[in-house]
């Protein structure tokens, strides 16, 4: 990261890390990753159930062990706990100590994952850290509102009270407090739901990204003349 000129990354949290450790700000390219909306499209939900979704890797980096906690204490009638994704070792004694308590689906093809996001009423991402979550704008393109934390990258692209919730990590009640919002408030999810929507599809997909990201290199290539 020294040796680099420059180093692109997709979100604020990816930025503090940086700064933290001593990375110059005049280094980086923020830039938030984007959404192909020709596949992750809205389809009608075909129920009246409220359902949480999680999309991605079944793991402790991913806080799943917080949400199964906080949908478990919950206890709410006609919902679901919806996983979708591969599960790592790690998470297997958490899976078990919740058995009976949610749904899961193994790994999907990325093409068949908008039928699944359709179905749901929020997806919460509680990650621990990463760069940028591909499932929230995807999620968000399907037309569902957000619950995650300040470690996944969602900062970048939800707005808060508008397109969902930002929470910190770790924290099993903000979860619990934000999906009992959005289940005792279902007009209000429905309406971030659809501004989560709009939100992507006009400035959120690869193509913006592109755009973006090639107005950065145009810039990098003025400056070095000018040098």
């Amino acid at each position: 990261y020294e040796a680099a000129d420059y180093i692109s990354i997709p979100s604020k949290f990816n930025k503090r890390t940086f700064l933290e450790r001593g990375i110059s700000e005049a280094k980086i390219i923020q830039i938030p990753y984007g959404v192909d909306l020709s596949m992750f499209r809205q389809v009608p939900k075909e129920d009246s159930i409220f359902r949480i979704v999680f999309g991605g890797g079944l793991s402790l980096r991913k806080g799943v062990h917080y949400l199964l906690q906080a949908f478990s204490e919950l206890q709410l009638p006609n919902s679901e706990l919806l996983l979708i994704g591969p599960e790592n070792e790690e998470i297997l004694p958490f899976l078990k100590k919740h058995e009976g308590k949610f749904r899961r689906i193994d790994y999907q093809p990325m093409k068949e994952l908008h039928k699944f996001y359709s179905q749901g009423s929020v997806f919460v991402m509680p990650s621990l850290e990463e760069g940028l979550a591909l499932v929230q704008p995807q999620a968000m393109a399907c037309g569902l509102p957000i619950i995650a934390t300040t470690n996944s990258g969602a900062e970048d692209i939800v707005r808060e009270g508008v397109d969902g919730f930002i929470i910190p990590i770790r924290d099993v009640d903000a979860i619990k407090n934000k999906i009992l919002f959005m289940y005792e408030h279902p007009e209000i999810c429905k309406e971030m739901g659809k501004s989560a929507k709009e939100h992507v599809s006009s400035g959120l997909t690869w193509d913006d990204y592109g755009n973006k990201m090639i107005a950065e290199y145009e810039r990098i290539l003025k400056f070095k003349k000018n040098v």
